[in-house]
């Protein structure tokens, strides 16, 4: 068991980590349910196995060797699943998403901001368009307009949030 300050440790670290994990465990299971489910078991193993791990190694690595099991396991118990890796590739894989998680995370976390910053009506339409799935003609029906219009609207909208994650990584002293 352990004790109160490893307890704090593994939170701190997990939670630094949580999210590239859960976004490597999605673009391997595409599956969002599953994935969130993968990532409580990854979070479970971590935690029972936290006293083995090695603190002068990368926390975020470590985390997705774990998690690169969790998934193995469940394309092996998972016959219907379509998605099948070569094992050298998905270890190749694994490692090049160690190395781009953090920047991943950290336009993520700009893109968010961006968002929040959109007026409501074009909000709005990103909303529909990525989040709901609805294509051009779909959102133009919903907010009463034509779908070319939504089109250059989204065109704008993408620039807009392009251009406004740039300039916020750049405020925050990170490569764009």
């Amino acid at each position: 068991m352990l004790n109160d300050q490893q307890q704090e440790c593994f939170m701190r670290l997990w939670t630094e980590s949580q999210q590239a994990v859960l976004n490597y465990i999605y673009a391997t299971v595409r599956d969002p349910v599953a994935a969130k489910d993968l990532a409580q078991e990854t979070a479970l193993v971590l935690f029972r196995r936290f006293s083995e791990y090695d603190g002068q190694r990368p926390f975020l690595a470590w985390a997705l060797g774990v998690a690169k099991f969790q998934v193995r396991g469940f394309h092996r118990d998972a016959a219907r699943s379509l998605v099948c890796f070569d094992p050298e590739l998905f270890d190749r894989f694994t490692e090049l998403w160690a190395e781009t998680a953090t920047a991943a995370s950290e336009r993520s976390s700009a893109l968010e901001t961006c968002l929040e910053r959109l007026p409501a009506r074009p909000r709005q339409i990103v909303r529909l368009r990525y989040f709901e799935e609805l294509k051009s003609e779909e959102i133009a029906r919903c907010i009463g307009s034509k779908s070319a219009a939504v089109r250059m609207a989204l065109l704008r909208i993408r620039e807009q949030l392009r251009a406004c994650v740039e300039q916020q990584l750049r405020r925050e002293g990170r490569a764009t």
